[in-house]
């Protein structure tokens, strides 16, 4: 149970006294909830603390005007800094409530809390509604996965590497997160469901596997085992989030089992999944079995170097993407160049699917030497170089932004030469203001050349 020292002291000695043992055998205590208090100095000396209605508004990001002071105080009535969980539940719902809850108890004495916090595990759970809705929308459509198909489990020989990675992720974090439950730490266990399912579920996992399930590449069997895959990570990863926010993992869990209503035991499948069939068989999420490691060899430190490898390259063409103010929806033509012997680039060729599903591209050229491409960006990464061309779309606009660029420097530059070259400015100004005029000059010039050659 979690509670307050003098609270526990008191239960503890008045349960022996009663009742002649302990009430409980074991009490985690946290440190105390902070709100955050905000006022105006008012005339004569003293302060006037902020409306509900204004403070609410600070709370929630607006900019907070400079005759506004605040600060984490102990939470007060007259100071207004007090946050009431049920107007919390009604605002927010109460996963989000209990799972922001979970995510502030640290071991720090002071919790600072406000409904920024709320509002961010509010965007959870809806993730994870959505995240759902997702998997049960490419169960079924053309080639649907049906419950015999299911229980015939999984092809581990296709399985490619997002396939292996998030496997072994999902058993680093039910291991973790299982370690963390067992210490008490609350806050850690919380937050690495919460990475698992958004980050790497979600933003990765997902996405990658959009082009097979959407059969724009692999084959039927590789959509078949995706599906699976689905199927088996949402069964963990709700039963892994369900002691934090418990309403909609039992919601999703529900309609879970109900898709795979009359499902069976196949004894001699893969562990992933037997041991879904085994918590689908439970009545309800409440009291199916808590996630543990499936298959500890899966924990693989070479797959997740592999796969951290190919997301540097994502991160890098994104980058470099940022870089030239490319709209999302624009694709690229992307080349990587490196040497021969390289095993990065080799691990690069072989997983450019991987890569193509994360980036808009239009292809993905592997080089071992320098490619003419014209005008494009680069970046470097490990020893290769990747660069992106600008596409032909674009090109033109760039022409025409360079060419006023140019128009710009050479009549700022023909200003300056012509005021540099004047004897009562260079004799009459401050030094400095000279020697400001002759390296902006020299920036200019400068500046021009790097135009120029662009244009080039």
């Amino acid at each position: 149970m979690t509670s307050s020292f003098f609270w526990v002291a008191r239960m503890i000695l008045m349960g022996e006294y009663a009742m002649d043992q302990v009430p409980f055998p074991e009490v985690f205590l946290h440190g105390l909830i902070y709100g955050k208090s905000y006022w105006r100095n008012v005339e004569g000396g003293g302060i006037a603390y902020l409306s509900d209605a204004e403070r609410r508004e600070y709370e929630q990001g607006k900019p907070i005007p400079k005759d506004v002071q605040c600060k984490w105080e102990k939470m007060s009535k007259s100071k207004g800094n007090i946050i009431d969980p049920l107007e919390i539940i009604d605002d927010y719902g109460t996963d989000a409530t209990r799972m922001a809850l979970c995510a502030s108890a640290t071991q720090s004495r002071e919790i600072d809390l406000d409904r920024r916090r709320f509002e961010e595990f509010r965007n959870f759970t809806n993730k994870v509604w959505n995240g759902a809705r997702f998997v049960f929308m490419n169960l079924d459509g053309e080639a649907p996965l049906t419950v015999q198909e299911f229980e015939q489990g999984l092809n581990e020989s296709i399985l490619g590497l997002e396939d292996r990675w998030i496997l072994s992720k999902m058993n680093f974090t039910i291991q973790s997160v299982n370690d963390k439950l067992g210490g008490y730490l609350f806050d850690q266990a919380a937050l690495e469901a919460y990475d698992f399912f958004w980050k790497e579920f979600c933003s990765y996992y997902l996405e990658i596997a959009k082009p097979v399930l959407f059969g724009k590449v692999g084959t039927p069997a590789e959509r078949k085992n995706k599906q699976k895959l689905l199927v088996i990570i949402l069964c963990q990863a709700m039963r892994l989030i369900h002691p934090m926010a418990p309403f909609i993992t039992e919601e999703l869990f529900q309609l879970l089992k109900q898709r795979f209503e009359g499902i069976k035991l196949n004894p001699s499948i893969d562990p992933y999944t037997t041991e879904a069939i085994q918590a689908l068989l439970a009545e309800a999420c409440i009291v199916a079995p808590y996630p543990k490691v499936v298959r500890a060899s899966d924990l693989n430190p070479v797959i997740e170097e592999s796969f951290d490898l190919v997301g540097k390259v994502v991160y890098t063409i994104r980058n470099i993407r940022g870089e030239m103010k490319l709209q999302p929806g624009v694709a690229t033509a992307v080349h990587i160049v490196g040497t021969p012997s390289d095993p990065h680039l080799k691990m690069i060729s072989d997983h450019r699917h991987i890569i193509a599903a994360l980036v808009k591209t239009t292809g993905i050229e592997i080089h071992h030497s320098d490619p003419n491409l014209g005008f494009s960006s680069t970046g470097v990464l490990d020893g290769m170089k990747i660069s992106i061309p600008l596409p032909d779309e674009l090109l033109q606009q760039e022409k025409i932004r360079l060419a006023k660029e140019k128009e710009r420097l050479e009549i700022s530059i023909e200003k300056m030469k012509v005021q540099l070259s004047n004897p009562e400015f260079v004799g009459n100004a401050p030094p400095q203001l000279v020697e400001k005029h002759k390296l902006q000059l020299d920036q200019a010039e400068r500046a021009l050349a790097e135009v120029s050659k662009k244009l080039s």
